[in-house]
């Protein structure tokens, strides 16, 4: 008898042990029951805003309805112009509550992409943005592919326009009053790609323009202002002038006259303010070297003929409206035809100054 007790008070304590260990069960199923109904509201309740590092509360349950208030049709392949992506930059928008629809339409989807590039933007995003604005997605019918690349408008500054940007330039800029200015070998590797075609720029030259050889440029792209893109660029230029080149070989000593020298266009790289494009300034006067054919002539090449020399013997010649007079002297200078020299007065024994008129004359200005 005792044994049979002992055994049905084991029994029940077996009983007691697997009746607690189902109410334990029971109590876990119940509190994941709750935490996934709990998790589940939450995830319809709350949008992360992909702006800004928080999370956005959205009031109300989501629910879906055939009476929208609005429509969205994403555009095919749209293209925007500012910085941020609006909703209405990329999406045709329509309904007849119109404060509803301009909250939708000024709805920022992101930052653009660089002029010129691609950014894709899922629909789940579009929908993260609109929560994000606390604007129900569920009065809203949104037409959009999973996928949406958006393109960012630009406009390509041509190789042609930037080389007739330089030539504008260097042309409003040169010194020189007669020939031209030939820019060319633009070098400038890539694309010129500014985010809008209302823009102006800015040129300065690290150089001297009046000269041949390789330049070099700074160009600033500016639309309101604002900066937008800097580039250095190196260009040749060619400076051709119309200049006195002799027609023959000219002696040293020897006049340079009509016949011995023409006019011809050439890329001059040396200063310009030794080249002869007058034939002017140049006739008349004597070979100071020998001048080979074909050769420009410059300022240095020649002087002005000597028509007198130390020790001639000239008429000393002044002369008024109502007076001439005639008197010897002895030049004690050597000069050319205009130029003053000193003139030893025979007859008063003083040494005054007077103009060449030629090889027998000078004259004294009073």
């Amino acid at each position: 008898m005792r044994y049979k007790s002992e055994v049905r008070s084991q029994e029940s304590g077996f009983e007691m042990q697997d009746a607690r260990y189902k109410m334990q069960d029971i109590s876990i199923f119940l509190l994941l029951t709750s935490c996934f109904l709990f998790l589940a509201f939450v995830r319809d309740s709350y949008a992360y805003d992909s702006l800004s590092p928080r999370i956005l509360p959205i009031r109300g349950e989501i629910k879906h309805s055939d009476n929208y208030k609005a429509i969205v049709n994403i555009i095919d392949s749209p293209s925007v112009e500012g910085e941020v992506i609006f909703l209405k930059d990329i999406a045709d928008i329509s309904g007849e509550d119109a404060d509803f629809v301009n909250r939708l339409k000024n709805v920022a989807i992101g930052y653009s992409p660089l002029p010129g590039e691609l950014q894709a933007i899922t629909d789940e995003q579009l929908k993260l943005s609109i929560k994000k604005d606390r604007i129900p997605v569920e009065n809203i019918k949104l037409n959009s592919p999973q996928r949406i690349n958006v393109s960012r408008k630009y406009f390509e500054f041509t190789p042609q326009q930037l080389r007739r940007a330089i030539e504008d330039f260097v042309e409003n800029r040169k010194d020189i009053t007669k020939g031209r200015i030939v820019v060319d070998n633009v070098n400038y590797s890539g694309k010129i790609i500014l985010p809008s075609p209302d823009f102006g720029y800015e040129i300065n030259a690290g150089s001297s323009l009046n000269s041949s050889g390789r330049k070099f440029f700074n160009i600033i792209f500016k639309a309101d202002g604002k900066f937008l893109k800097g580039l250095n660029i190196a260009a040749d230029l060619k400076v051709v002038l119309p200049v006195a080149v002799a027609v023959s070989h000219i002696k040293k000593g020897e006049p340079v006259s009509e016949t011995s020298i023409q006019i011809e266009e050439r890329e001059i790289s040396r200063d310009l303010s030794q080249i002869v494009t007058d034939p002017r300034d140049i006739i008349g006067k004597q070979a100071k070297v020998d001048i080979a054919k074909g050769e420009v002539i410059t300022i240095n090449s020649a002087e002005t003929m000597t028509l007198v020399n130390q020790g001639d013997v000239v008429n000393i010649v002044a002369e008024s409206n109502m007076l001439r007079v005639a008197v010897k002297g002895v030049v004690r200078d050597k000069g050319g035809k205009g130029e003053l020299v000193k003139v030893l007065n025979v007859s008063s024994n003083k040494v005054i100054h007077a103009k060449i008129i030629d090889s027998n004359t000078v004259r004294v200005e009073f």
